[in-house]
């Protein structure tokens, strides 16, 4: 591959999901999956660190699945592209804003709280890898998420909220195995 500075978006674009994983949206379900398992056996006596694994796992996971599967995952030459760079730097900013689920989960002594502010955030990632893959599914994904994960809070009877609105995640990641464009959709 050439350069990455000279290369227009629309070249950057497809060579960012051809270089992309489908084991990311396996890894999140796996993980979100588990903490909604988790979490209905063990409702408020579950330890916070628990949802905090679930929350960042996904893209440990989606690694681990590349290499089983033969993949070839982040390259040298993919992490050169400005759009897989913006996708590493949001995870960044995902990480920032996680004390603020944390401090409003203490106030509030709210383990569903936790799950609920976990489960948006690090949804969020899939807006800037729906638009670095010119893929509408990323961002349909994430309002997908948000508005499941709220109505779980909302709706979901008490000693299993937690539960439903992991649930609600793991469910996302189902509509994204499906619909989110593979990497040998580039052309």
């Amino acid at each position: 591959m050439s350069d990455m500075r000279d290369l227009s978006l629309a070249e950057l674009r497809r060579n960012y999901l051809a270089d992309s994983t489908t084991g990311m949206p396996i890894g999140g379900f796996i993980a979100w999956a588990a903490l909604a398992l988790v979490s209905w056996q063990m409702g408020d006596a579950m330890p916070a660190w628990i949802a905090f694994t679930a929350a960042a796992a996904p893209f440990p996971l989606s690694i681990l699945i590349d290499k089983i599967r033969g993949a070839p995952g982040l390259t040298t030459q993919s992490n050169k592209n400005p759009l897989t760079q913006l996708f590493m730097q949001f995870i960044f900013v995902i990480m920032l804003l996680i004390p603020l689920v944390i401090f409003a989960a203490q106030t509030a002594k709210s383990l569903d709280l936790l799950i609920l502010g976990l489960a948006i955030f690090a949804g969020m990632i899939w807006v800037p890898h729906g638009w670095a893959a010119n893929d509408r599914a990323g961002l349909i994904h994430f309002i997908l998420r948000a508005v499941l994960c709220y109505a779980a809070y909302l709706f979901a009877p008490e000693p299993h909220k937690g539960a439903a609105i992991a649930g609600a995640a793991a469910l996302t990641y189902v509509y994204a195995i499906w619909a989110m464009k593979k990497p040998g959709d580039a052309r």
